[in-house]
Parts: structure tokens; sequence; C-alpha cells
């Protein structure tokens, strides 16, 4: 290991919690996130909370979930090109999705809140189907991340 080696993978690891997600609740274990839009517009890193944090009472929330950034989740998606109303695009496996509106936490850097959709105009990279949706409906489906 080289001296200054913070990760030997990066597959998982523990970063502050975007405290405003979920309604002020933090990010619930599933939820899927977007991390690094101030730094590159066009592309983020694409993760799923391992751990749940909810911030305390009234204190200034300063807690930490362990992130996932490799592998497949199972996510809510929407077989649209937009969310509202959005025109129904079939979803079918090995199709790329994006992670499209949401609210992007100042502190974190953390996009979340965001809908999965085919929405490849103003959404950003977040992954590949690993199943089919029917154009127009909304599915709980297998999600890889990146690529």
């Amino acid at each position: 290991m080289a001296a200054n080696e913070a990760l030997e993978r990066a597959d998982q690891f523990t970063i502050a919690a975007p405290a405003a997600a979920n309604s002020g609740v933090g990010p619930i274990s599933g939820d899927p996130l977007l991390w690094g839009l101030f730094n590159s517009p066009s592309n983020g890193v694409p993760m799923v909370a391992e751990t749940s944090y909810t911030p305390p009472g009234s204190l200034t929330p300063t807690g930490t979930i362990t992130v996932k950034r490799v592998g497949a989740f199972f996510l809510s998606v929407q077989a649209k090109t937009s969310i509202n109303p959005g025109t129904g695009s079939a979803i079918n496996p090995g199709d790329q999705l994006y992670a499209d509106g949401g609210t992007t936490d100042p502190t974190t850097g953390f996009l979340y809140g965001f809908t999965i959709n085919k929405n490849s105009s103003t959404g950003w990279k977040f992954g590949r189907a690993m199943d089919a949706v029917t154009s127009g409906q909304t599915a709980t489906i297998r999600v890889m991340l990146g690529s």
C-alpha cells in the first residue's frame, strides 16, 4: 500500500450525510444519491445509502452515512423521458438511466430526491437498467450503478 493511500478500493465508505434529504429526516438506507455535481456539472458519482441518518432534534446535523458506489440495487424507475408530464419511453435491459430533478445539498455536494428515468437532456448519468419497464410505467428494477 502506498504511504498516502486512503482506501484500497473506494467501493464503500463513510461520508458526511446530506441532512435535508427526505424532508429533513436524512438519507434512508437504499436511497439513491449522486455526488460531486458542483465540481463537474455534467457528471456525478452515483451511490446508494447503505446506512440511514436522522438529524438529532434541533441540533446542527453532523452525522455520517455509509454509501456504496459499486453494484446493482433495486430502485424505482420511471419509463419516461422527463419527470412531469413526461413522454413514455420503454426501458430495456442495458439502457442508460439518468438522475432527473432533485435537490443538491450545498454542504455535502449530494443530489438527492431525484427521479430515475431516461431523460438524457437534463438528467445526469446514474446507471444502467438490468430489467425492462413498459413505456410510461414506474417499476422497481435492478439498476447497475455507473457506466
